[in-house]
């Protein structure tokens, strides 16, 4: 499972997909900040909680990460392969096309609820 893993984000490909995906994502979540719908205080409050929620997500996918990319110190054996730089920058691409995505569901599903 972990080889897979390493190398699937050992692949320039999947590099530059996560790259591409992440401007539309940006440029989604800015246009939902600036939304007129938001700039009021009901607007805020869904802002708030749905960036409450993406800081939690962000948190917790953190700490798998440096638990999972760390496993060589603690004897796991996981990756018998150096990492990359390019594992680390698509580990890093993908987690902010993560959380930018989550930020945009919870923003979409608060403002349904709400």
């Amino acid at each position: 499972m972990y080889k897979l893993v390493y190398n699937i984000f050992s692949d320039v490909a999947v590099f530059r997909i996560m790259v591409i995906l992440g401007l539309p994502l940006t440029i989604i979540l800015v246009i939902m900040f600036c939304m007129k719908s938001n700039r009021d205080e009901r607007g805020w409050k869904i802002i708030g909680k749905a960036s409450m929620i993406t800081f939690i997500y962000f948190i917790i996918i953190v700490n798998v990460i440096a638990k999972v990319t760390g496993a060589r110190e603690m004897n796991w054996d996981v990756f018998t392969v150096d990492t990359t730089r390019l594992f680390f920058f698509n580990i890093i691409q993908t987690l902010y096309d993560t959380v930018l995505l989550v930020e945009i569901v919870a923003i979409s599903i608060l403002k349904k609820i709400e």
